[in-house]
C-alpha cells in the first residue's frame, strides 16, 4: 500500500504494520524507521496507529479437551429432549478444530473491537473553525443551519450529526446563528429537533430562528432577532429564561449579575454585514471592539477621548478606513505602533 497516504485505520489494518508493532524483525524496523524519518509528517499517523494496537489486549480462552467434551454433552442432551420420535447420536467433534474455531472467533473479537474504536473516533471527530482578526467567516452546519463567526472567534461541533443526537455548537466569541427548522410537531420534540448553543456561562436552545451570542471579558450577551429561545444558566444561580424577538440578556459571570432589555437587533448584529451602528455610543465603546475585532491595545494619551459619543454608520471593511474616519471625527492623532494604536488629541496652534 502506498503508506505516505495512509490513515490511522489503514496503518491498524495493513498486517506489515502490525508486524512492525507485534511481531517486529531488523528488516521490518529498519523499514519503518527509514520511512518515518523520510516522511516526519506521518509521525502523529504511526504513533495513534501504535497507541490502538498496543492497547488492544486480546485474551485467548481455550478450554482442555474434558472440559469440552463435557459442554458438548450438556448441549446434545439439551437438543435431544426437544427433538420428538426421534434418536440423536451424539457427534463428538474433533478437539483441534475446536482448538481452530477458538482462535478464528479470537481473531474476530480483535477485528470488532478495532472496529468499535474506530467507529467512536469516527463518532466523537470534530470541527473547529476560528477567525484571525479582523476576518469574519460564513460556517454551514451538517443540518443546513448558518453560522457567521465574527473576527477573534472559534466554534467546535461534531463532524458527524446522528438524527438522534442533540445538535450542539461550542462558541468562544462571537457569532450569529440561522438556526434551520426541524421540529414537525411542537408538542413532541426529539433530540435532533433541539439546537443547544453553548459557552463558558450557559446554553442557549433553539428550534430554529436567529439571534447573536457574544462571549468576551467574562460576559456572555444574548441578542435575539427571530424565533424563541431559551437561556439556560450552568451554575443554576439564575432562573432559566425565555426570549421573545428584540431582547438582549447580558450575564456577568464573575458577579453573577444579569441585566435584561429592549433592543433593535438591527444595530447589535450589524456587525454581520461588516457594519458598526452608532447610537450615541462613547468612543470606550469602539475602542473595546476594535481590541476585541482587530487585536490592537489602544492607548488613551487623554482619557477624556474615551467619554465623546459618536453616532451614524462605521464601515468595518478594513481597520485602516475606521481609523481614518475616528481621527477625523474626533480631531485626535491615532499613532500605530506594532500591536499598539495611540490616540492623542490634536494640539492645535493658539
Amino acid at each position: 500500500m502506498k503508506y505516505k497516504k495512509a490513515t490511522v485505520s489503514d496503518l491498524i489494518c495493513d498486517e506489515y504494520f502490525q508486524n512492525w508493532i507485534f511481531k517486529p524483525d531488523d528488516k521490518i524496523s529498519d523499514f519503518w524507521n527509514n520511512w518515518l524519518d523520510a516522511n516526519p509528517d506521518k509521525r502523529e499517523t504511526v504513533s495513534q496507529a501504535r497507541r490502538v494496537l498496543l492497547n488492544l489486549k486480546f485474551k485467548e480462552d481455550i478450554p482442555d479437551t474434558e472440559q469440552i467434551q463435557n459442554a458438548l454433552k450438556r448441549n446434545l442432551l439439551k437438543l435431544d429432549s426437544l427433538t420428538v420420535k426421534k434418536e440423536i447420536k451424539p457427534k463428538v467433534i474433533p478437539i483441534n478444530r475446536i482448538r481452530n474455531l477458538a482462535r478464528i472467533a479470537a481473531v474476530f473479537i480483535g477485528v470488532a473491537i478495532i472496529g468499535a474504536i474506530l467507529y467512536s473516533n469516527w463518532k466523537s471527530e470534530k470541527i473547529i473553525v476560528a477567525t484571525n482578526y479582523g476576518e469574519i467567516k460564513n460556517v454551514v452546519l451538517p443540518d443546513g443551519s448558518e453560522i457567521i463567526l465574527n473576527a477573534h472567534s472559534s466554534i467546535s461541533y461534531l463532524k458527524h450529526w446522528s438524527s438522534s443526537e442533540i445538535r450542539k455548537v461550542q462558541l468562544q466569541g462571537e457569532a450569529f446563528f440561522k438556526v434551520k427548522h426541524l421540529n414537525k410537531n411542537k408538542h413532541e420534540i426529539k433530540k435532533s429537533e433541539r439546537f443547544i448553543v453553548s459557552t463558558n456561562d450557559l446554553n442557549v436552545e433553539v428550534l430554529g430562528t436567529t439571534f447573536d451570542v457574544k462571549n468576551r471579558h467574562d460576559q456572555t450577551i444574548v441578542v435575539l432577532k427571530t424565533g424563541k429561545i431559551n437561556v439556560a444558566f450552568k451554575n443554576k444561580k439564575q432562573t432559566d429564561i425565555t426570549m421573545v424577538p428584540g431582547e438582549m440578556i447580558a450575564y456577568e459571570t464573575l458577579t453573577n449579575q444579569l441585566r435584561r432589555s429592549v433592543t433593535d437587533p438591527v444595530v447589535q448584529t450589524a456587525w454581520v454585514d461588516k457594519k458598526l451602528i452608532l447610537d450615541n455610543a462613547s468612543i470606550n465603546t469602539i475602542i473595546q471592539y476594535i481590541e476585541d475585532n482587530y487585536g490592537y491595545k489602544v492607548i488613551l494619551k487623554d482619557t477624556t477621548i474615551g467619554n465623546k459619543k459618536m453616532e451614524g454608520t462605521l464601515m468595518l471593511d478594513n481597520l485602516p478606513d475606521v481609523l481614518f474616519v475616528l481621527s477625523t471625527s474626533l480631531d485626535i492623532r491615532i499613532e500605530k505602533k506594532d500591536s499598539t494604536l495611540i490616540f492623542t488629541k490634536m494640539i492645535k496652534d493658539p
